[in-house]
């Protein structure tokens, strides 16, 4: 089922389509209401392709019928499930935002990282939402048993006010659900998957530890875990995962480290047993990231990503009561680090463009090259004076952006390309004394003549050679003995007498 732009469907406005996923669309509508009411929601709608499969269908309502069940400030909340023109749409919370996954990326496009309190924060706030879904329990009390299967960066969303909620059930696992994943087949993707999943094996909450703390182990270092050139060597690494530890990719503080190694053990027995003990383990290992506030994740996002904010479907006083976070400077100087190799985007995702609004991590870094050694006879040119940028004032509400001063590079800085040569040289390098150019001797004249004529006499006799051997001077020679014949009144020929 496919919805267009102001169509109206149970109470409902649809305002724009947002993503299109293997199983559904994503809509962004808006509910109104008296008195000029309204709140903005996500409405997720089946293909219609697989609108007609049953199998598509009970996992789609598996999902509406777990996530509606899970309430928590860091989950993403279900509000209602509709039917309509044979099709069945999910409405659930509308997060102005967008993933870990984005806010990651970008970072890493900037040589940035998260800082180790902001990192354990957000993943204490995952940690939050997924202990919830563990614990779920049904109408009789019992408990659910409740896997997500498919932690992931993309699955987490970071709302522009600083919130983190988990997302999509879709593949979850559950005692309650209708459709029931065969025995072999693995879901999720695949560089978060535990060992346990990655082989096909039984599955409880700890699989969502150890993916929880993949994506920890990314926020600290600003790399893919898992990276390989196709899926079939991707999925060896995670069975068989040899797990380095973070520090090996830049700073991180020990107790830290030894609650993210603690997560990623490969043998489920003596992985740490549950999102809520993750949670407290970083607490006591990361003090400060209990000072953390969700204002400060919103003045990071307004500053990386703050592009993506003003590009948003909708505005921000449409989507929040709160004032809009500013972007500074000290954001990044306080949440972020820098990265010693970022390689976290995937090498086979789409687009890898660059930020188009530069930030403070986004300084302009020259290009190093190692300049020629001067001749001996010249003085040594002094060293490149370093350019240090100037900050460019702005008001509080936008953007801090940092521009490169106005001086030109030494010479030493250009780089080493066709442009080096393309610039005129420096005003006090040394002018090249001129190189004088000797005519050849009259023997050496001579010898060059000489043999010019061996090779051209060579040439001629070779050609001539060639010619007789081919034939060519019988003809001659016959042309001209007739012609002496004629000459002397010799009798003419039967031919001449025309008979």
């Amino acid at each position: 089922m496919e919805l267009q732009r102001g169509q109206s469907l149970g109470g409902y406005e649809i305002v724009s389509h947002v993503k299109s996923g293997g199983m559904a669309a994503l809509y962004l509508a808006r509910r109104r209401g008296a008195a000029g009411f309204q709140r903005p929601v996500a409405i997720k709608v089946v293909h219609p392709h697989l609108a007609r499969d049953a199998k598509f269908v009970r996992m789609f309502l598996d999902e509406a019928r777990l996530a509606v069940r899970i309430q928590h400030p860091n989950v993403v909340r279900v509000e209602e499930l509709l039917e309509a023109e044979g099709t069945y749409l999910m409405v659930m919370e509308y997060v102005h935002g967008c993933s870990l996954y984005d806010l990651l990326r970008a970072l890493a496009k900037a040589g940035r990282r998260l800082s180790p309190d902001l990192a354990a924060w957000i993943a204490m706030q995952i940690a939050d939402g997924l202990h919830a879904a563990h614990e779920l329990k049904d109408e009789r009390g019992q408990p659910m048993d409740v896997v997500h299967r498919d932690v992931s960066p993309q699955n987490v969303l970071l709302s522009w006010d600083g919130h983190v909620k988990v997302i999509d059930f879709g593949i979850a696992k559950s005692r309650a659900q209708a459709e029931r994943t065969r025995v072999g087949v693995i879901r999720g993707k695949v560089g978060y998957m535990s060992p346990e999943q990655a082989n096909a094996g039984e599955l409880d909450r700890r699989t969502d530890v150890y993916a929880l703390g993949v994506v920890l182990w990314e926020m600290v270092t600003s790399r893919r875990l898992f990276r390989a050139d196709n899926e079939i060597r991707l999925l060896d690494m995670v069975r068989n995962p040899q797990i380095p530890k973070p520090s090996e990719h830049g700073t991180v503080p020990e107790p830290l480290e030894d609650v993210i190694l603690e997560a990623l053990r490969p043998d489920v027995r003596v992985r740490l047993p549950s999102a809520k003990a993750l949670r407290d383990r970083l607490l006591q290992a990361q003090p400060g990231a209990g000072h953390v506030h969700s204002s400060n994740l919103a003045g990071l996002l307004a500053t990386v990503l703050g592009d993506k904010i003003e590009d948003a479907p909708i505005s921000w006083s449409e989507a929040f009561s709160v004032e809009q976070a500013h972007a500074t400077a000290s954001h990044l100087a306080n949440h972020t680090m820098a990265a010693s190799a970022s390689l976290f985007s995937d090498e086979l995702e789409e687009d890898d463009e660059p930020l188009p609004h530069p930030t403070a991590a986004q300084v302009p870094r020259r290009r190093v090259t190692t300049a020629p050694p001067p001749p001996p006879s010249a003085p040594r040119p002094p060293p490149p004076r370093p350019r240090v940028p100037t900050p460019v004032p702005t008001p509080s509400h936008s953007r801090p952006v940092l521009r490169p001063s106005a001086s030109p590079p030494a010479a030493s800085d250009r780089p080493n390309t066709f442009a080096q040569f393309s610039q005129p040289p420096p005003p006090d390098a040394p002018v090249p004394a001129p190189v004088e150019v000797k005519p050849p001797s009259t023997g050496a004249q001579l010898v060059v003549s000489l043999v010019s004529l061996v090779v051209l006499g060579g040439a001629l006799a070779l050609a001539g050679y060639l010619l007789w051997q081919a034939g060519a001077f019988e003809d001659l020679l016959n042309e001209g003995g007739d012609a002496a014949i004629e000459a002397d009144g010799a009798v003419p020929s039967v031919v001449d007498a025309g008979l």
